[in-house]
């Protein structure tokens, strides 16, 4: 029997003012943006199946930390009469949106409080608008393919067991090429919202003009498609995947223009549709849970301080002189931090497993396998509510690379995630799917 769900879609334009620095590459230094090459945007959706309701807000920035995704889901709930697990903040990670955090006046020059408070409150009355303008809805789910995304951690040649420093294409490294689909159509059957996913970094352009990569015009392509309906956009498990040059054969990754950025988004966006002319029903109730698991880095390496402290990458040197002085003062050798997982479901038709993190592709790509029995669709999401940062799997744990090692050490951790985080992650998720039964 088919559930009679409400829905509610709404979107809003979060562009900034010109002049604001951007997030994501820290080697822009104290350069303010210059100029807009696609406006960036927020979406709410909200469901209920009559018992249960759920908000997604998606927003087109590199992640949100701090206290972001708390302070907008906390006055979502208190609006709309939620829990926190009936709220999901999920962030398509382009490296050409606006620098919110405090620390960001460190490497940016400075931060813009107003525009930050002014989207936490937007966004807050967007959730509540779709949620006030639900109607009778049918959902259903698709899945299609797009091939641009290539894995990023290439072997070092002259190690092959590490991966290179480098961010190079390893086209036979590991990806996930699915694209999702959530379609929202009114009872009558009019579509009226598109929800999508893909697992790919939104890194293909940079310099300083305030885009959201291939991430908008996909939506774009989306809306021209189904020109009743409003797109949302997902971003998976992309720790570790990165738009691929067009010449398989290429050790680097092109920078590449607009009009190049603008293809990428049509050919997402022509998956989408071809997609939505395959979907099946979606039925069942709404459930959802929400919990924080502690995960630790390794204890600090005292050895590879000193090496560092004479270090030319200045994100190096900064993370050695600290643990320096943590070291000397006789303070904590090892740090941790709260990673939130999330779960929400539709009958055993979809789940949405939402992950705090830089997850990389083989958390999805688990994850499918490890629920694809028990769900008809399995939709793994990195950058979801508060972020911790890269999370890699443990296979990637002796490579080492960026994702493991040297991004942790740009947040002045200790060191590598312990090995036994990608269990811990795995047990957690169960766990909330259990919860839901």
């Amino acid at each position: 029997m088919t559930t009679p769900y409400l829905a509610g879609i709404a979107t809003i334009d979060m562009t900034p003012p010109v002049g604001i620095p951007l997030a994501g590459f820290a080697g822009r230094g104290y350069h303010s943006s210059t100029g807009v090459d696609h406006p960036l945007r927020a979406v709410a959706l909200s469901l209920g199946d009559g018992e249960h309701d759920v908000v997604v807000v998606t927003v087109e920035l590199v992640g949100c930390y701090d206290d972001f995704a708390d302070r907008i889901a906390g006055g979502i709930a208190e609006r709309l009469g939620l829990q926190r697990d009936q709220v999901l903040i999920n962030a398509s990670h382009t490296h050409c949106g606006p620098v919110l955090r405090d620390s960001d006046v460190r490497h940016h020059g400075r931060i813009d409080p107003q525009y930050r408070e002014e989207l936490i409150a937007s966004l807050v009355l967007l959730a509540e608008r779709a949620h006030l303008h639900r109607q009778p809805s049918r959902l259903e789910r698709a899945v299609g393919h797009c091939g641009f995304a290539v894995n990023r951690r290439r072997p070092d040649p002259d190690d092959p067991t590490r991966m290179a420093r480098s961010m190079q294409p390893n086209p036979d490294g590991p990806a996930d090429h699915e694209v999702p689909v959530l379609v929202v159509s009114s009872i009558e059957g009019t579509v009226k919202a598109v929800v999508f996913s893909y697992a790919c970094h939104p890194t293909s352009r940079g310099g300083l003009r305030i885009s959201g990569d291939y991430v908008g015009f996909a939506m774009d392509a989306v809306e021209e498609a189904f020109p009743n309906a409003q797109p949302m956009f997902l971003q998976g498990c992309a720790g570790d995947q990165k738009p691929g040059p067009d010449d398989p054969t290429e050790v680097s990754f092109p920078v590449r223009s607009v009009a190049q950025v603008r293809e990428l988004g049509a050919a997402l966006g022509e998956s989408v549709a071809a997609a939505v002319a395959q979907r099946t029903a979606v039925a069942g109730p709404i459930r959802t849970a929400f919990t924080a698991i502690t995960i630790s880095a390794e204890e600090v390496d005292v050895n590879r301080v000193e090496a560092a402290l004479d270090s030319e990458a200045a994100y190096q040197k900064r993370w050695a002189e600290h643990w320096h002085r943590v070291i000397a003062e006789g303070g904590p050798r090892r740090t941790d931090a709260e990673l939130e997982l999330q779960v929400i479901a539709i009958g055993d038709d979809l789940v949405l497993i939402g992950q705090g993190g830089e997850m990389t592709v083989e958390y999805g790509l688990r994850f499918k396998q490890e629920l694809g029995e028990r769900f008809g669709q399995v939709v793994p999401l990195g950058y979801s509510n508060t972020m911790v940062g890269y999370v890699p799997v443990a296979r990637q744990f002796d490579e080492y690379g960026y994702e493991v090692l040297d991004a942790n050490q740009y947040r002045l951790r200790s060191g590598r995630w312990e090995r036994a985080t990608e269990e811990r992650i795995h047990c957690a998720v169960a766990d909330l799917v259990d919860r839901l039964t």
